[in-house]
């Protein structure tokens, strides 16, 4: 397997996915979801982004990449036009199951790709699963979730504050526009009130609970992702997949035995 190359696990033979398992125990698995992002992006925005950034961080650190999941628990999200939520019990099976299955055809290092902010709710459940059922012990595989979004964007490329971008915004947009441009329409955004945050606070303080977002972020997106570009997309990702290759290569020097 040549560095510089991504490898979608859908398009590959069975024999050639055979022959890279004996290249790499790495498997990315892109997770996205189907959900609004305002008038200007589409509804899998979140796949797109996952699937293009496992194929920047396969260019730098080689590792198949599993067909991604675009369904996802959201039911935040409902309250939206365009938006398809399955339940956290069937989205945890899920993972589960593509996980062992990865780790039959022989990636015994599953890396959860994660572009869905709430996913890991359900993935790190399954983390907990796996172990107290010991079941990763018989095929002998490894389970780690990364969230992209969450590392730190290069300085000076984006126009606005961390506060303002959350959902649909400058930088979601910027991210997407480098990967599917045609399918971002600025054109259609009326801008948001000046000082509007990403989001209207919840009034119960320190305490975890859940409502539905569009009390929360009434136009379905936050920000100004009218300052968005394909080339603010491109320093953005370019970047956080260099940050990403770096995790994964520490993901393959690790030996689980050492931590046993």
């Amino acid at each position: 397997m040549t560095s510089g190359r991504s490898f979608k696990w859908a398009e590959l033979s069975g024999p050639q996915v055979a022959a890279l398992a004996r290249e790499t125990e790495v498997a990315l698995l892109p997770i996205g979801c189907v959900e609004m992002h305002g008038p200007h992006m589409p509804t899998g925005a979140d796949g797109y982004e996952a699937e293009g950034m496992a194929e920047l961080i396969a260019e730098r650190e080689p590792a198949i990449i599993l067909p991604p999941l675009f369904y996802n628990i959201n039911d935040e999200m409902t309250c939206y036009p365009g938006t398809i939520s399955l339940s956290p019990e069937l989205m945890a099976r899920l993972y589960e199951e593509i996980c062992l299955e990865a780790a039959r055809n022989g990636f015994l290092k599953i890396v959860f790709l994660i572009a869905h902010g709430g996913s890991e709710g359900v993935t790190q459940f399954v983390h907990h699963s796996f172990l107290q059922r010991r079941l990763w012990e018989r095929p002998g595989f490894s389970v780690f979730d990364l969230r992209f979004h969450g590392l730190c964007p290069p300085e000076g490329v984006l126009e606005t504050p961390r506060s303002k971008q959350g959902h649909g915004c400058e930088w979601e947009a910027s991210f997407v526009m480098r990967f599917r441009p045609d399918l971002v329409h600025l054109e259609r955004l009326v801008p948001l009130p000046e000082g509007e945050g990403p989001h209207y606070p919840k009034v119960i303080e320190n305490a975890y609970y859940v409502v539905d977002w569009c009390r929360q972020v009434p136009k379905g997106y936050v920000g100004a992702p009218q300052l968005a570009t394909a080339e603010k997309g491109s320093a953005l990702t370019e970047a956080i997949a260099d940050a990403c290759a770096r995790v994964v290569r520490q993901i393959k020097d690790w030996d689980p035995a050492r931590e046993a």
